[in-house]
């Protein structure tokens, strides 16, 4: 028997954990292959940085690429994860100096994410298609008739 409309889920606290970590690992792969947020390369390391990165010369170094990807340690990275969710959406971010180190970045013109556009575009079409067949899903879960009154 089908459910009454009212009785359908629209989304819980565990969607949007699951929909905040794949957004995480998305965020970073796009940003290892050094694009930023508006799908642009991101600006030359200086000379000094990049041949020191290059020549392995840092702690804990993890990347010697001199093309600029964010990566040194991969701490910053590693760091971005889902915050909090609920049943109204999830909060991504980084917390302490990692945080800080993506504010440097971006004050640096390498941008992760910016408040009006918090990810890329091809992340938020993801979303949208996430988002989308759980309603879709949803609205299967009834067969009651729906009835609109306009005007």
């Amino acid at each position: 028997m089908a459910k009454p409309l009212k009785s359908v889920p629209t989304f819980t606290a565990s969607f949007w954990k699951e929909i905040g970590d794949e957004v995480s690992d998305r965020i970073q792969v796009h940003t290892k292959s050094g694009r930023d947020v508006r799908d642009k390369g991101f600006k030359k390391y200086s000379t000094k940085y990049a041949d020191a990165k290059v020549a392995g010369k840092f702690k804990r170094q993890s990347s010697r690429s001199k093309k600029p990807d964010l990566t040194l340690t991969g701490d910053m990275l590693r760091n971005l994860q889902t915050r909090s969710a609920n049943k109204e959406g999830a909060i991504i971010g980084w917390s302490g100096t990692n945080a800080q180190k993506v504010q440097w970045n971006a004050d640096m013109g390498r941008e992760i994410t910016t408040t009006a556009k918090p990810v890329t575009t091809k992340i938020e079409n993801w979303i949208d298609k996430q988002v989308g067949a759980r309603i879709d899903r949803n609205i299967k879960a009834t067969n009651e008739t729906k009835t609109f009154v306009i005007g």
